[in-house]
């Protein structure tokens, strides 16, 4: 399993870095720190992409996924990226997060203990 998270982790700082972000951070780290850290005029467009990941690992992870996952990664530099760099990030976000919210609720069914419990 500790093999299969990094592979996870990989293919999302891959995923950041195709999108114009910092390669050594996650696309959940970037939207948490620009939806609720950096002051930025494109909030609103960062808040949306942070309520779409966050529903996609709520089962999992419990609230505030993008959050939690820039405060493990502070030190982190985040960059905003250009205007066709930040829609290739929605893109992939909505391509990915979709299905995978499919994924994250039934392998909570699926796995016992595997439900986030506060």
């Amino acid at each position: 399993m500790r093999w299969l998270k990094g592979v996870l982790i990989a293919i999302d700082q891959l995923g950041n870095a195709i999108a114009g972000g910092n390669p050594d951070a996650t696309i959940s780290a970037r939207t948490g720190y620009f939806a609720r850290v950096e002051e930025t005029p494109l909030r609103p467009y960062w808040r949306l992409l942070e309520r779409i990941i966050d529903f996609t690992f709520l089962p999992i992870d419990g609230p505030d996924h993008c959050y939690n996952a820039y405060l493990a990664d502070k030190d982190e530099k985040n960059e905003e990226g250009s205007d066709l760099m930040r829609g290739l990030l929605g893109v992939i976000v909505i391509l990915v997060c979709l299905p995978l919210s499919l994924f994250t609720r039934l392998y909570v069914l699926i796995i016992p203990g595997a439900r986030y419990s506060a």
